[in-house]
């Protein structure tokens, strides 16, 4: 039988190969490291969002009033959804199932 992706033995082999280093797997996976690494120092430095918010509603304090005064209306998740095939049937005079789209019971 086949081993699975999972299988403790696949895992140990791909990281052998992964940490050692004359291998490309690991050239590739030094090379992601150094990418998600530079990323990171770039995040590091830029401002964060609270500061960026503060600094934002200070200068628009009447657009903020006017966001949090109106609030949304509500979508109703009940009723009836009007798909196409809903109105088809109820054009046609089509009934649902006696039992409610279940199979016949088996005994």
């Amino acid at each position: 039988m086949a081993k699975s992706l999972r299988a403790s033995s696949k895992l140990a082999a791909r990281n052998r190969k992964r940490y050692t280093g004359t291998s490309d797997y690991a050239v590739v996976a030094a090379a992601r490291l150094n990418q998600v690494s530079s990323r990171l120092a770039e995040r590091k430095n830029m401002p964060k969002q609270s500061e960026l918010e503060s600094s934002h509603s200070d200068a628009l304090p009447d657009v903020a009033m006017q966001d949090e005064q109106a609030p949304r209306a509500k979508i109703s998740t009940s009723g009836p959804r009007n798909a196409r095939n809903e109105r088809w049937r109820k054009t046609r005079g089509a009934t649902g199932s006696k039992n409610g789209g279940r199979t016949k019971r088996r005994r």
